[in-house]
């Protein structure tokens, strides 16, 4: 069936990448251009980007381009530029590849063929494009960074030069001629203007005045020659973007709805979105029971699982409505639900934040409207001596807004039929809106960011905690400043993407960030394993996050209490040290970084090295493991819509209104490719690695062991989960130490 307007509206269509291409280029402009600045003049605190909460403002000076107004230190490193350029193509070419289909066909793409075909010439690219991803990372010189540069500037003009020629040849998609230079008017003016504005403002660079210290990201030699291909790798993704459009008018033909009913549904035309992005591995598993338990100890939001006591008012109701022998079956042994709660064996996720939030409106669809859930759900551990000791799924039910006549939905368990597949489904989505706004924006970006103002305005350049911490917060407010301007804005991806109202969605990414900035001295790793009640293995034997998360938590620990204690022999020191008493002043000042619970009194201070340590470990650990935790399962997991929608597009179930079918709850295959587009972009750029610092960061020999000692720990943490993912039901790399970046810069 055609697309209704507002669905061509929803997709990550070409105006989005085009978007995103300028927005790229003016960064790589600003950069080379980059003047310095005062700390204080280019880091004020602005509460109304994310109402209330501390994030950096313009700085003063008047920037050189208007609609970016970013501290010059905050701009991006061309090697991260050519990271999302990269992804970015991958992204582009995945879309082309899917419609029309038959152009999918001509380049030999097959995701569902038996035998293996032959790859096409764009798939050789595709893989070239992979392997060069590496290379970028390696570069540890301006002149691999030209070179790294230059091959993605080829591969990109090669790849839309092989488009081209298979749409002249077997497609027609209504205009006359593509050119060969693959460049288009519109996109050349762009960059001209943009030339033409920053050169009224500045004088051009020479060699002469580029650093070539790769730390500070400088340039190559050849200025001119990074800079043509630089736009060249601009223009291919321009005209990419200019053809995934144009073929769009080709494409009426194919459904982009599913169907009413559970027949006509097809999880096939979901995987058909997926050509130069992989299926992610969870598609053929993500409905079996274990998998859905898996996901709240492995997932993208492993945060959720909470012991359950005996006193439990959800538990109370499982009890009421679960028949005799009902839970034995479920549990698969002999058991009951009092033994379990005594001893320690159940646990909940509860999703009830999410009951008064407004269902979402955008974008407007004649036929599908979008729906928030808030399941409570139940699981339980079988005891000591049963075959398996993993989590089970026990019951789910559904909470009404809490101003609602309706009661809660009836209780809907592993023998409700087909039912507990669609009760598991609005589980999912109710638990991939949690982690989008609550886990991963509220919990990390957001917590992070009045750390990096703090930072950068009273830590002196030279100051240790400061050379420490700067990796560590390194993109963070660039990466943030996107967020607000894009992703949760007024009809961005956000709104178009989850179940609510954008209104409701940034109140509870808001509401999340407080619990954590309004109670640091609560939010250290182990403590919050602590307030969960799952720190205890034999109680829950499997739990991947917290176990490989504790590994690099004792890393991070053991590293940062080697490094203050090169520079605090003593609390002595500490007490007198009036710029770490300054920075933390600034965190609790409802004037700075408005933190609560910071610091050994009221006043936010300092006053002893283990306080120090565990603040500092905690920052690091946010900034590095824990947002890699709830930030690259997006590409692997998320991106796959049947698995994790996220919304539901039929209401939960009340007390008097049944349950629909799965078909109905799911995305329509045009959210589900807008899905894939923002989980992929933001999940699969990896910029730097925990515990690899720049070449000759730490210029005091002082500090060398302690680093060596960290960097064994990490490679050491590495092969200790390597091995526990070989025999894990299904793995989980997201806290390998090789996949965990420095700082939130993505």
């Amino acid at each position: 069936m055609t697309e209704s307007s507002s669905q061509k509206k929803a997709s990550l269509n070409p105006q989005d990448i085009y978007k995103i291409l300028i927005s790229i280029y003016k960064l790589y402009k600003l950069r080379k251009h980059k003047e310095p600045q005062s700390d204080a003049k280019e880091y004020q605190y602005c509460y109304d980007y994310v109402p209330s909460l501390a994030m950096t403002g313009p700085p003063l000076s008047t920037p050189l381009i208007e609609n970016i107004k970013l501290p010059n230190e905050e701009l991006p490193t061309l090697k991260w530029l050519l990271l999302v350029l990269k992804s970015i193509t991958i992204f582009s070419l995945n879309k082309i590849l899917y419609k029309p289909k038959f152009l999918l066909e001509s380049l030999s793409f097959d995701v569902n063929a038996v035998e293996k075909v032959p790859p096409s010439p764009v798939e050789l690219q595709v893989q070239h494009l992979e392997a060069l991803e590496q290379e970028i990372k390696a570069a540890d010189s301006p002149e691999d960074l030209q070179r790294a540069t230059a091959k993605l500037a080829s591969l990109t003009k090669d790849i839309v030069e092989r488009i081209a020629a298979t749409d002249r040849s077997e497609v027609s998609f209504g205009t006359t001629d593509h050119s060969d230079e693959i460049a288009n008017s519109e996109i050349e003016s762009e960059l001209r203007e943009i030339d033409a504005r920053i050169a009224s403002e500045v004088s051009t660079p020479t060699s002469s005045d580029v650093s070539f210290d790769i730390s500070s990201d400088a340039e190559p030699e050849n200025l001119e020659a990074v800079e043509s291909d630089f736009k060249e790798i601009i223009r291919a993704n321009a005209k990419l973007a200019e053809i995934e459009g144009e073929s769009d008018t080709d494409s009426e033909e194919v459904s982009f709805g599913i169907g009413s009913s559970v027949a006509e549904f097809n999880l096939e035309d979901y995987n058909r979105l997926f050509s130069t992005i992989p299926v992610p591995e969870l598609s053929s598993r993500f409905q079996e029971d274990s998998i859905f338990a898996y996901m709240r100890l492995a997932g993208p939001n492993p945060i959720m699982l909470e012991r359950v006591s005996a006193e439990d008012a959800f538990l109370k109701v499982v009890k009421e409505q679960l028949k005799e022998g009902e839970y034995e079956r479920i549990i698969q042994t002999s058991d009951s639900l009092e033994v379990a709660a005594q001893e320690g064996r159940l646990y909940k996720a509860d999703y009830s934040k999410l009951r008064d939030m407004k269902n979402g409106t955008y974008p407007n669809s004649s036929n599908k409207s979008k729906y928030v859930g808030a399941p409570l759900t139940l699981f339980a551990v079988p005891p000591t001596g049963h075959s398996s000791r993993s989590l089970v799924p026990v019951a789910i039910q559904f909470l009404p807004p809490s101003d609602s006549t309706d009661g809660n939905s009836s209780l809907f368990t592993p023998l409700s039929g087909e039912s507990w597949a669609v009760a598991k489904s609005i589980v999912q989505m109710a638990d991939a809106n949690y982690h989008e706004l609550v886990s991963h924006l509220g919990q990390t970006h957001l917590v992070i960011e009045p750390f990096a103002i703090a930072t950068k305005r009273k830590l002196p350049r030279n100051h240790p905690l400061r050379i420490l911490l700067a990796p560590h917060l390194q993109g963070t407010i660039l990466i943030n400043y996107g967020a607000h301007k894009m992703l949760i804005a007024d009809e961005g991806k956000v709104d178009i993407l989850l179940a609510a109202t954008i209104q409701d969605d940034r109140k509870l990414a808001i509401e999340g960030a407080k619990a954590c900035l309004l109670n640091f001295n609560e939010i250290a790793f182990p403590k919050t394993l602590e307030k969960r009640q799952v720190s205890d293995r034999e109680k829950l034997p499997e739990y991947p996050y917290r176990d490989d998360g504790l590994l690099i938590w004792n890393a991070i620990q053991t590293w940062v209490n080697a490094y203050l204690k090169i520079y605090y022999p003593n609390n002595e020191q500490i007490v007198g040290d009036s710029a770490l008493q300054a920075w933390a002043e600034e965190l609790v000042s409802p004037a700075g970084g408005r933190l609560e619970q910071f610091g050994e009194d009221a006043s936010g201070a300092i006053k002893t090295l283990d306080y120090l340590i565990e603040a500092v470990s905690t920052v690091i650990f946010i900034a590095s493991a824990q947002h890699a935790a709830v930030n690259f399962p997006q590409n692997e997991l998320m991106s796959y819509a049947p698995a994790f929608p996220l919304a539901a597009y039929a209401p939960s179930p009340t007390r008097d209104t049944p349950i629909g079918d799965l078909a109905s709850v799911l995305p329509p295959l045009e959210q589900a490719m807008t899905q894939i587009g923002v989980t992929y972009l933001l999940g699969s750029i990896y910029y730097t690695q925990l515990g690899q610092y720049e070449k000759g960061y730490f210029q005091d020999e002082k500090v060398k062991p302690a680093l060596d000692v960290f960097k064994t720990q990490l490679h050491e943490a590495e092969e200790e989960i390597k091995k526990r993912n070989a025999s894990r039901q299904f793995p989980y790399p997201f806290l390998l130490p090789s996949r965990i970046p420095q700082s939130i810069n993505i």
